[in-house]
């Protein structure tokens, strides 16, 4: 036990201990993830900046990087895409009446979180410049004794949960809440002076994505308020279920490394929210003035700029030992296929690009899967 204890103790530090700890731990994680060498100590210790004091490094990310001007256009995005979505709620032919009025309900309810939050937290730790292993012991033990002083009170629904700098978005159930970091609406995601049709494929995709999870097959278990309730009619859900079995068996059949499977159950969620992204944001962004013409940039239509912002948000690459984890573990599909899965089931795609049958990824009409 007391061995046990004290690998344990290790191991919770490694990333703040000398240099033979650190190795020893970044020899393990080459295993699972493939990467040869490890992270030069300048990113490495960003990464424990944002970390430890994420909202005092935040108020510099903004300040630098993300203006009010950039926040109101987010927003205004934000907002449209709300819109959007109820016109297609109101659209849907499997969803009753009566679970259409408490879904809008839901979506005006959602509280948008857009670049960073509007009181920023303190920290009550004490920085030693030489004590760099002392300042981190610290800086947790702070993080440990402000979420005790949550105990037995409210939730404050304006406390922001990641920091302005983090590429991220989410939506959070229990809060009906939807975030969006300073540092994901950075390009290639957004860009103030870029036009509607990059923003619209790029971040919009994202936004949409996230409006989607609050009814998905996770986010229809929690009503308006963030409670665990059962807001949907059970002939509405059964429905739901059987169109999102749908999502299930296509995104099975889709590969990666040659022959290693999707796990169709496991990304359903994340799946059906690209779908409804794409389809949400390309809505908004036909109401766009860009949306409604036919103006080229850079020898590309309005649609084919749209739909290659999309593509360029999910350009990364990964080692094969990464991919082969990622795919047993995440509930996201791999980057290629949150682009060609969505895609090949929208038709607005296949008019872009002129794609016709006996092309890569073609589906019939009937075949591609329509949910939001």
């Amino acid at each position: 036990m007391e061995a046990l204890l004290k690998a344990n103790s290790i191991a919770a530090h490694d990333n703040i201990l000398s240099t033979p700890f650190q190795d020893a731990a970044f020899e393990y994680s080459k295993i699972l993830y493939g990467q040869s060498v490890q992270q030069p100590r300048t990113k490495r210790m960003v990464r424990m900046v944002d970390r430890q004091i994420g909202f005092a490094l935040g108020q510099l990310y903004v300040k630098r990087y993300f203006n009010e001007d950039a926040k109101k256009r987010a927003l205004d995005l934000v907002n449209n895409f709300q819109k959007v979505l109820e016109k297609r709620i109101e659209a849907l032919d499997w969803m009753s009446d009566s679970t259409k009025v408490k879904a809008k309900e839901k979506l005006y309810t959602i509280n948008k979180k857009i670049g960073y939050p509007d009181v920023w937290r303190t920290y009550g730790a004490t920085i030693d410049r030489d004590d760099f292993f002392g300042n981190v012991v610290a800086l947790r033990e702070d993080a440990y004794q402000y979420e005790l002083k949550k105990l037995n009170k409210a939730p404050n629904r304006d406390e922001w949960y990641t920091t302005p700098s983090t590429v991220t978005a989410y939506y959070n159930p229990p809060l009906n809440e939807i975030v969006f970091p300073a540092g994901i609406l950075q390009a290639p995601y957004f860009d103030l002076y870029a036009d509607d049709a990059a923003n619209y494929g790029g971040i919009g995709m994202v936004i949409g994505h996230e409006f989607t999870h609050a009814f998905d097959d996770q986010g229809a278990q929690y009503d308006k308020d963030g409670n665990v309730t059962d807001w949907w009619t059970a002939a509405d859900y059964t429905k739901f279920k059987a169109k999102t079995q749908q999502i299930i068996d296509q995104y099975s059949a889709f590969t990666v490394l040659d022959s290693i499977h999707l796990k169709g159950a496991l990304t359903v969620g994340e799946n059906t929210a690209d779908n409804g992204g794409i389809a949400i944001a390309y809505d908004a962004f036909k109401l766009t003035e860009q949306g409604q013409g036919n103006t080229e940039i850079g020898g590309h239509t309005p649609d084919q700029r749209f739909f290659l912002s999309t593509a360029t948000i999910w350009r990364v690459k990964t080692r094969d030992e990464y991919l082969r984890n990622y795919v047993a573990t995440n509930p996201h599909s791999p980057p290629i296929w949150r682009v060609n899965g969505p895609l090949m089931n929208f038709t607005p795609f296949y008019e872009a690009f002129d794609v016709e049958m006996g092309d890569v990824n073609y589906k019939s009409e009937e075949e591609r899967i329509k949910i939001w």
